[in-house]
């Protein structure tokens, strides 16, 4: 009988263990864990197809891809995502950071928000990050997703109070979760000024990694607005420095965002000292 990572909050125990018992095996496996990697990559709302991904590989700048792997807000299907996507894509040479797009500020419109309670907003992270581990399980991470770097996605909200407290509070019961062996490594992605990093950076123990949205068209992630400079400041930025907009490689078309890493990816790294992403 399978048995359940981690400790789980009790109210989600049944639907947890039921999907551990009745889960399918995965196909194929992908490596666990992570490392920081300097180099650009792209993400697109739906993970294209490995035949895409092949043609993107060859003679363009892009070494990763973003991938949304779940969450109540995550915007577009995901048809193509798979295990078998993930080793596929693994050995077509891609590395990957893993986005987990749950509910989002309690001041926003989304449809799915946190509390504005911040003992029920501690919980609600914790219990994302055990939503999170469990489909990077499900797409075939191996050693339980040890070390696989992880990333909430939390989109802009507005400069009050209480809605900050909730979110700080929510992001710590995150990257809280996301430590428990086999701890994986919690990011946050957001807008670099309207997700308040320069506030997520006091949290008690702060994410170990960012990505944040800068689109001012240079790919430096040691230029990021609102910012200081002495945060995240060890290979843990990524920079999403182009929004939404189209590239044709290999005759293929993709409506993509642009982004630098130097900081963590899955699932291997590789620092290089003249990268543009410094």
């Amino acid at each position: 009988m399978p048995t359940l990572p981690r400790k789980a909050p009790a109210a989600l125990l049944p639907a947890l263990f039921a999907a551990a018992l009745f889960a399918a095996p995965s196909a194929e496996a992908y490596p666990g864990a992570g490392a920081a990697f300097n180099g650009k990559g792209f993400d697109s709302c739906a993970a294209p197809s490995t035949s895409q991904m092949q043609a993107w590989w060859t003679n363009t700048p892009w070494s990763f891809v973003g991938v949304y792997i779940g969450g109540a807000v995550r915007a577009c299907s995901q048809p193509n995502l798979t295990a078998t996507w993930m080793n596929t894509t693994n050995s077509q040479g891609w590395r990957h950071s893993l986005i987990w797009v749950g509910p989002q500020a309690p001041c926003t419109t989304f449809s799915s928000r946190i509390s504005y309670d911040t003992a029920t907003a501690y919980q609600q992270g914790k219990d994302e990050a055990l939503k999170a581990y469990n489909a990077l399980i499900a797409l075939g991470v191996t050693n339980n997703a040890a070390g696989t770097p992880v990333v909430y996605d939390m989109e802009g909200y507005s400069n009050d109070a209480s809605c900050k407290a909730a979110v700080k509070q929510f992001l710590q019961g995150w990257v809280d979760q996301l430590a428990v062996a086999p701890a994986q490594a919690s990011g946050v992605y957001g807008s670099a000024c309207n997700t308040w990093f320069s506030d997520l950076a006091t949290m008690a123990r702060p994410p170990q990694f960012i990505w944040a949205a800068n689109w001012d068209g240079n790919p430096s992630t040691s230029t990021l607005s609102c910012i200081a400079g002495s945060s995240w400041s060890s290979h843990q930025r990524l920079k999403q420095y182009q929004g939404d907009h189209n590239e044709t490689y290999g005759g293929v078309t993709l409506n993509i965002d642009s982004n630098c890493a130097n900081g963590p990816l899955a699932p291997t790294g590789g620092l290089n000292s003249a990268s543009v992403c410094n």
